[in-house]
């Protein structure tokens, strides 16, 4: 009996002597070899081309990352620098009535006329007006209105039999809204009969 490495050396020989006996099937094998050299070459190629986009994408990946964190760093600058300088333009309005007060302080009040003062105190009056309606400031004065808590804040009650209940007798400061919402209510004195 033949050993199992045996055998596979008969196999061998067979298929050597076959390949020397049969041209047909070297010409097939050396065109097989051709094809095959053709496809390695066009892999080659082909894995060029795609390490070549891949590092074409890659590039561009980065560059985009790059860009959304500038991006990300002047919106937050930005937002800073609204935050920080939001009320520049309301300042600029504001500092010229302190100006006016600070002027008017400034005289000697012994030879201060009542009259004029109470002029200048209307102008500046007139001046914040202004400001409240170009910033969209509105009052609130509920005077002989039903009492509002969004708007309103009750800081004591009285008796009146004339006037219903949770009614407004008394504003004793004016509140305010800013795009219709309350920056300060209003303080007032509400009526409570029972």
């Amino acid at each position: 009996m033949f050993s199992e490495d045996e055998k596979l050396d008969e196999k061998k020989e067979e298929e050597l002597t076959q390949n020397v006996n049969d041209p047909i099937d070297d010409a097939e094998a050396s065109t097989d070899n051709n094809d095959n050299n053709q496809d390695s070459e066009n892999t080659v190629d082909t894995i060029e081309d795609l390490s070549k986009k891949y590092d074409e994408t890659y590039d561009a990946l980065l560059r985009a990352q790059a860009e959304i964190e500038n991006i990300k760093k002047r919106t937050i600058k930005e937002v800073e620098n609204a935050h920080k300088y939001s009320i520049e333009s309301i300042l600029q309005e504001i500092i010229p009535i302190f100006e006016s007060l600070s002027l008017s302080c400034s005289f000697d009040q012994t030879n201060v006329d009542a009259g004029k003062v109470l002029e200048g105190n209307k102008m500046l009056l007139e001046m914040f007006q202004k400001i409240f309606d170009r910033n969209n400031i509105k009052e609130i004065n509920p005077l002989n209105v039903k009492f509002d808590p969004k708007y309103h804040q009750a800081i004591s009650t009285i008796k009146n039999a004339k006037l219903a209940d949770d009614t407004v007798s008394e504003v004793v400061q004016k509140g305010y809204l800013l795009n219709e919402r309350v920056i300060k209510p209003a303080l007032v004195v509400v009526i409570k009969n029972n």
